[in-house]
């Protein structure tokens, strides 16, 4: 790269794309564009870079075994394709429908336990795991007091 009369130095990359790259985002939904396609049984919500995958079943041992099964269908895509998770950005969020008694599975990927969240931000919302408002609308109200 070239800026007035500054140039970086050239280094070659293997594999991956250069953080900052104008076609980055483009190339990496090129390369996704078959996850859907390789993971059976539950819904896949991707924008971008974010990628969440919705598992339901009133039953919890169904539960267990279907989150089991689409993990380690992630888990063969990942790896195939030499992606790796950000483990600082992977959650696990339970909303129980049924009871008050909130169960939450055991989720590994790639030998490491994800940690459960009780609240995570997605496309600016924040989301709970009671799926209540009121941590949304503090963020809003944060960002829209005028000092």
């Amino acid at each position: 790269m070239r800026v007035n009369r500054y140039r970086s130095s050239s280094i070659e990359i293997s594999q991956g794309v250069p953080q900052g790259l104008v076609l980055g985002l483009l190339l990496l939904l090129l390369y996704i564009n078959d996850l859907p396609e390789n993971i059976h049984d539950t819904n896949l919500v991707m924008f971008a870079d974010d990628i969440n995958v919705l598992i339901s079943d009133s039953d919890e041992r169904l539960l267990q075994a279907k989150i089991d099964t689409i993990v380690a269908e992630l888990e063969t895509w990942f790896n195939r394709n030499h992606f790796l998770i950000n483990a600082g950005k992977t959650a696990v969020m339970c909303h129980n429908t049924q009871t008050h008694v909130l169960v939450k599975p055991l989720v590994t990927f790639n030998n490491m336990n994800v940690d459960y969240t009780a609240k995570i931000k997605f496309l600016a919302i924040q989301i709970t795991d009671t799926l209540k408002w009121h941590s949304h609308v503090q963020l809003l109200a944060g960002k829209l007091c005028i000092s």
